[in-house]
């Protein structure tokens, strides 16, 4: 008689609780899809403003381009300048040589100099 009584008290607890599991189960399922739906949205939005920076950054690249071109500048010196290209024959190259190290001390022969 006492078993009786425990299982039926066990099973009159357990039957609510498990359908409250499911519910919760379906609920948080639900949730988790809806967040997901949510993520690619903002995915697309961010994939959009992407394309639209590096169209941007195309055009902007384009006009650097050609207001540095040698038509541009030739434009903006007006017609007092004449522009042409160098002559490789003419052109002198310097060499740099390496760093040079500073001094810490003074001449006294550089000072007297000036």
């Amino acid at each position: 008689m006492i078993i009786t009584r425990s299982r039926n008290l066990l099973a009159f607890l357990l039957k609510p609780l498990f359908i409250v599991l499911i519910l919760l189960g379906v609920f948080s399922i639900i949730w988790v899809r809806s967040k997901v739906v949510t993520l690619e949205y903002n995915l697309g939005d961010l994939e959009k403003k992407k394309v639209e920076s590096l169209k941007k950054s195309k055009m902007l690249h384009a006009e650097k381009v050609s207001l540095l071109s040698f038509k541009g500048i030739e434009g903006s010196l007006g017609k007092d300048y004449d522009f042409v290209f160098p002559d490789r024959v003419r052109v002198v190259y310097l060499k740099k040589k390496g760093p040079m190290p500073y001094k810490a001390s003074l001449d006294r022969e550089r000072l007297a100099e000036p």
